[in-house]
């Protein structure tokens, strides 16, 4: 199977990336889902914005999951409690076709997207996710193959209706 150089720069960023920027990257990817809905909503075109709230539903789902709750239980929580509220603003948006609740979860992502910024600009690779309580075992060596769900990495989104689960770092 033959990659284009911008997969393969995709796919090296990831698998090298230190996990703030992980983390940075996983909230652009949403903020871009968000916005590829109400654009898609706007067009008239309604599954395809179903299908890319879909996508920053499950990019959130990943983040929550990927929270240490054993790392700073108070921290945890409240960043716990933040995705969630992101993550039910996504499900009322989708359910509602409610552009209200999109810019509800935009505003806090675009929060979160600053601050991971700043981290990632002040610390570089350092243990600073651990602070925040986010699982960065998973992060610690790249596999020396990859992954097997590396076509959810691809730099091509999937062709608008045909949404096939899991989430991709280029919305």
């Amino acid at each position: 199977m033959r990659h284009s150089a911008r997969e393969n720069y995709l796919a090296t960023e990831v698998l090298t990336a230190p996990p703030q920027k992980l983390q940075l990257m996983l909230i652009e990817a949403a903020i871009r889902f968000v916005e590829r809905a109400r654009q898609h909503w706007r067009a008239g075109q309604t599954e395809q914005g179903f299908e890319a709230v879909a996508g920053a539903e499950d990019i959130l789902g990943e983040m929550m999951a990927g929270l240490n709750r054993d790392i700073d239980g108070d921290l945890v929580g409240k960043t716990a409690s933040v995705y969630l509220f992101v993550f039910r603003s996504l499900m009322e948006a989708n359910f509602r076709k409610d552009e209200g609740k999109l810019d509800d979860a935009l505003r806090v992502l675009e929060v979160e997207r600053d601050t991971w910024r700043q981290v990632c600009a002040r610390l570089g690779p350092t243990a600073a996710t651990a602070k925040a309580g986010i699982d960065t075992a998973s992060f610690r060596e790249a596999p020396s193959v990859s992954p097997p769900h590396a076509p959810l990495l691809s730099a091509d989104a999937p062709p608008a209706g045909e949404y096939s689960g899991g989430f991709s770092l280029d919305a």
